[in-house]
Parts: C-alpha cells; sequence; structure tokens
C-alpha cells in the first residue's frame, strides 16, 4: 500500500500541480518534493518513500544519476522508482528501465491526464516493483506507461 511520496521535480509550477491533483486522487497521501538531484539523495538518507517520481532534467544531479546511486544501494532495491519526464525518446526509455528504474512516464500536458496517471499508479499493486517494470517490457522494448 502506498502511503508516502516523494517527487523529484524542479519546476516549482509542475510541483504545485503534481501536489494539487495527489490530493484530488487521495488527501491522506504524504507528500514531499525536492528540487534537484542531491537533495534528493540527501532526503533518501533518513526518509524511505513507498514511490519515488523523479524527473531526469534536474539541476546539480540528473535523475540518470540519482538512478545509478539508488539502485547502488542495497538499502533502495526495493524502493519503486517511477521516471517522470517530458522525454519521450525510445533510448532515454531503454536506459531508465535499464538502470532500475521500475515505470517510465511522460508527463501530461493536461491537468486531467495528470489525474488519471496518478490513479493508474496509485491503483498498481507495488509488492513487487520489478513486475510493474516486466509488464512494460513488450516487443523486445520498454514503454512508457500509457494511460488514457
Amino acid at each position: 500500500m502506498v502511503e508516502s511520496i516523494v517527487l523529484a521535480e524542479d519546476s516549482l509550477e509542475y510541483c504545485f500541480f503534481f501536489k494539487k491533483a495527489l490530493s484530488q486522487v487521495d488527501a491522506k497521501k504524504k507528500f514531499l518534493s525536492v528540487n534537484d538531484g542531491n537533495k534528493l539523495i540527501r532526503l533518501l538518507e533518513s526518509y524511505l518513500p513507498d514511490l519515488l517520481f523523479l524527473d531526469l532534467a534536474m539541476p546539480c544531479k540528473d535523475g540518470v544519476q540519482c538512478i545509478k546511486e539508488i539502485r547502488h544501494d542495497r538499502a533502495y532495491n526495493s524502493m519503486p522508482i517511477i521516471v517522470f519526464s517530458i522525454t519521450d525518446d525510445e533510448q532515454t526509455i531503454q536506459t531508465a528501465y535499464g538502470l532500475g528504474a521500475n515505470l517510465y512516464i511522460v508527463k501530461p500536458n493536461e491537468y486531467y491526464q495528470l489525474l488519471q496517471m496518478l490513479k493508474t499508479v496509485l491503483a498498481m499493486d507495488w509488492s513487487n516493483p520489478k513486475s510493474i517494470a516486466q509488464r512494460q517490457f513488450q516487443n523486445n522494448k520498454y514503454l512508457p506507461l500509457s494511460v488514457e
């Protein structure tokens, strides 16, 4: 069961919309955000969320560097990482999953899509995060989550 969420995102505007959408989907979820990769790594030293939403394009330490560092430490092996990025570049998606991301989401452009995405993600069974990634592997490649 997902009780807590961390969003690593440098856009204050997107953090605001994410928090607003999350409160509409489930106001009981604990939510924290950080705006760069270094702050994320420091936060994880003392706080382990149930889900981590991770932007790739962040200052100080980008999302790819964060995934590498997080997955290098066994203490974080069970923490689900959801890449949350504007890029839909196939190579970037494959790299993220290859480094240990459990899900890749292209950031929705509209608030309604953000709400639907959060509902979908929170309804997933996160007790086995690796199975989430396996479901996204189709036709010999990983796919981003598709939310209608």
